[in-house]
């Protein structure tokens, strides 16, 4: 996951470094993981949230059009990968059902 760079100083104090950030996927996800949580408890489970995880927290028409631009590109992708998804199971199922009838 990303962890933005504005978050470095406070994560030192936990003894996380980038070096370890980008070395430990765990501790990347985990990472993440806290940061977007923070996110969905200001915002709650909103694409808004998923915007703040990137752009921040501060309120600013700034910030709310770096907020929404985020948020749109995740989705976007986000929609895509279902889309494909609900297609691959689609077609796996039409596959299996065809399968019965020879």
């Amino acid at each position: 996951m990303q962890v933005d760079s504005q978050h470095f100083n406070e994560l030192k104090t936990y003894g996380i470094t980038p070096h370890r950030l980008l070395n430990d996927s765990c501790l990347n996800i985990y990472t993440g993981a806290y940061y977007l949580a923070i996110a969905f408890r200001k915002f709650g489970r909103t694409w808004q949230a998923v915007g703040a995880y990137n752009a921040g927290f501060k309120i600013s028409e700034t910030q709310n059009q770096r907020r929404l631009l985020y948020s749109n590109d995740v989705k976007r992708i986000y929609l895509t990968i279902k889309k494909k998804k609900s297609s691959a199971i689609s077609s796996i199922h039409l596959t299996k059902k065809s399968e019965h009838f020879y």
